[in-house]
């Protein structure tokens, strides 16, 4: 036996790349695709519901309330995404090491942000909403490494795009079903929550992993809990990471705000308002569609990630333009359009760039959830980042165009990646 085989037996996990991929993607893709779905969906609903919600609370205070809801629910994110990921990696069960937490915390997520509609205390919201980060990220982190774990190199722009397409069609059906709830808040916010524990257990019983009890585990101590915190330091991973944070805090400006956008920028009516989210959430779907479908299964083609992404980013660098220009509801549906493709081609090939500057392939879990803090950390900026531009008499203008410049750094940050094309 080598030396270096020896040491990797010592130190480390069975390789998943190297052990678990099939030939082809199979049954898999779809199965992502409906899982993919069914959070996004219920998240997409609680986006346009729960703001609502806060200005039946406290009609004056309802930036900050919703501010404080958010950001308390994504530093609960930020932490549970790393910590459940690198459980997972630990994970050793006749179901696998994914399979578990993504049922376990489908159905936590779904009872607990189900909750908040039970309630009319601010307090007790925030503790639902904060038990729905920890079990959402519970069936993300884990989500996420079946990418790198179980699907090649050169089907994973395929599978990207699948995930891509079911998290922007029910973001966007999401903004729809929202909108329609809006005259009955509660009884959206009451049953839609259901579908993310479908969607992981339809995952679960139609795309089972291997019995992996035989395979050695790393010993779990708090010393190596602290140590998945670390972010690896790699120059390629790091660059992958801070360009999905800074484009989607630019995006999540908009799509977090468009409720306020709405009513307090382009200044339209409560019925206005609903019609146009409505609206926006058809046209976010079916540019953020076509683009997917199109560029994820190019990205394979081709052999190439970075251009794509990048390309993506400037993009909705342009898209802010119409909303700088003018305040009105063709500049926001403008916006929702040039941005809704470029982001559809972004999520489409980004995925698949992540999964390609993994630095280790014993700790997927555990890197996919750093990485996929870039997902949830904009949630908690986006609320300061837009109070502190209303708040320095910038207004929505000011705040469209940090949002443009972070979009535009984005993708140089992208284009710097060496080890991937």
């Amino acid at each position: 036996m080598s030396q270096h085989t020896s040491v990797r037996e010592h130190t480390s996990l069975p390789d998943p790349a190297v052990d678990d991929q099939p030939a082809r993607l199979g049954g898999l893709g779809p199965l992502l695709f409906q899982a993919n779905f069914g959070w996004m969906l219920a998240t997409g609903v609680s986006g346009v519901l729960i703001p609502a919600l806060m200005e039946q609370v406290d009609a004056d205070a309802k930036v900050a309330l919703y501010g404080t809801l958010t950001s308390v629910g994504a530093v609960a994110a930020l932490v549970a995404n790393i910590v459940f990921g690198s459980l997972s990696d630990r994970t050793r069960s006749h179901w696998g090491r994914r399979n578990p937490w993504i049922l376990g915390g489908g159905l936590i997520a779904s009872a607990s942000l189900s909750a908040i509609s039970f309630t009319d205390a601010f307090g007790v919201m925030v503790v639902c909403y904060v038990l729905f980060q920890l079990g959402l990220n519970a069936l993300l982190a884990p989500l996420a490494a079946v990418l790198p774990d179980r699907v090649p190199p050169a089907r994973r722009g395929l599978a990207s795009a699948l995930i891509g397409f079911g998290i922007l069609l029910a973001q966007s059906l999401g903004s729809v079903v929202g909108a329609a709830f809006l005259g009955d808040l509660r009884t959206g916010l009451r049953y839609v929550p259901c579908i993310i524990a479908l969607t992981a257990l339809l995952f679960v019983l139609f795309a089972p992993d291997r019995d992996n009890r035989g395979d050695r585990r790393e010993t779990l101590s708090l010393r190596a809990l602290l140590v998945t915190f670390r972010v690896p330091n790699d120059r390629d991973y790091l660059l992958a990471l801070f360009g999905r944070l800074v484009l989607l805090l630019a995006f999540y400006c908009v799509t977090l705000y468009q409720l306020y956008i709405l009513q307090d920028y382009v200044g339209l009516s409560s019925g206005a308002v609903a019609a146009t989210i409505g609206l926006a959430g058809v046209v976010m779907a079916v540019a953020s569609g076509l683009g997917t479908l199109v560029s994820g299964p190019l990205s394979d083609k081709i052999g190439r990630r970075k251009p794509l992404v990048a390309l993506a980013s400037w993009v909705i660098a342009a898209a802010f333009l119409p909303l700088i220009m003018a305040p009105s509801r063709t500049s926001f549906l403008l916006f929702i359009g040039i941005a809704g493709l470029a982001y559809g081609i972004y999520i489409a090939v980004d995925q698949a760039l992540m999964s390609d500057v993994l630095p280790d392939h014993a700790s997927h879990g555990k890197d996919m959830g750093i990485l996929n803090v870039a997902n949830t950390a904009p949630s908690m900026i986006a609320p300061g980042l837009v109070s502190l531009a209303l708040g320095a008499g910038i207004g929505y203008e000011g705040l469209f165009v940090i949002s443009a410049i972070l979009a535009v750094v984005s993708g140089f940050l992208i284009n710097a990646i060496r080890r991937a094309r």
